[in-house]
């Protein structure tokens, strides 16, 4: 299922070279919750480093790199097939475990999306990490990108532990 979720993101982003304009745009949220059995500070600073991306969805993600660290960081994903994303990390929570970034740039045809993790411990070696994403899109476009959205959300927290 997760592989055919990601096959299907790499269709749409291929197939979306401009954003659509004419379609009202809508606000959305995704959100992924899972338990990850990793001690929480080794998740959290994999979170914060904001690299090695690719190593989180490497069905989707050629190569990832940053520029910067901590916030202000921003980091160049580059997709399988062509396409790239460009993400900048604006908040970091240490006391409440708690980052967010924004898309600067996308293929998909989704506008001001804002990506928040937060991590909260459960044991001494699991921590449960939700993944909200925030963004706007048109009508047209809503269940198909809500899809990609989570299909993308659930590989990224599966392989956290990896």
């Amino acid at each position: 299922m997760k592989k055919i979720i990601l096959v299907l993101a790499i269709a749409i982003i291929a197939s979306c070279k401009t954003k659509e304009t004419s379609m009202k745009e809508i606000k959305r949220v995704v959100t992924t919750k899972s338990m990850v059995e990793v001690k929480t500070d080794i998740v959290w600073k994999k979170l914060i480093d904001f690299g090695g991306t690719e190593k989180f969805v490497p069905e989707l993600i050629e190569k990832v790199n940053v520029e910067g660290k901590g916030i202000g960081a921003v980091r160049n994903i580059y997709l399988k097939g062509g396409g790239e994303i460009i993400e900048k990390l604006t908040k970091i929570d240490d006391a409440n475990l708690l980052m967010e970034f924004v898309i600067l740039s996308t293929p998909m045809p989704i506008s001001k999306y804002t990506g928040i993790f937060e991590v909260n411990k459960v044991s001494s070696n699991k921590c449960e990490v939700t993944f909200t994403s925030k963004y706007s899109v048109s009508v047209k476009n809503e269940k198909e990108i809500e899809s990609v959205i989570k299909g993308f959300q659930e590989t990224f927290v599966s392989n956290l532990d990896k």
